[in-house]
């Protein structure tokens, strides 16, 4: 990769994180002062990976769809021995 790019890579990153860091210690200023600044900054970094780990599920969902896998069998139990009524099957 050209090292023109790593600027740029690291000036994305930060505008993309940066907002919701600091949303943890506005968060905690504000609604939980008794809280550490350390746990604010957790609780933005914490919001972020919740934030992004949406574009992970919706990619994975895509693909799912485009395969046409688009079953919702339940969890299948395998030590339960009495089963009574229909039993999840793989989609």
């Amino acid at each position: 990769m050209p090292v023109a790019f790593w600027p740029l890579a690291l000036t994305l990153a930060v505008l993309s994180i940066a907002p919701f860091v600091l949303w943890g210690p506005v968060y905690r200023r504000e609604f939980a002062p008794d809280r550490s600044r350390l746990t604010g900054l957790l609780w933005g970094f914490a919001l972020w990976l919740y934030a992004y780990h949406l574009f992970i599920v919706s990619a994975r969902g895509l693909v799912r769809l485009v395969r046409g896998k688009t079953g919702w069998a339940k969890t299948r139990r395998n030590a339960e021995t009495a089963g009574v009524g229909p039993v999840a099957t793989e989609a």
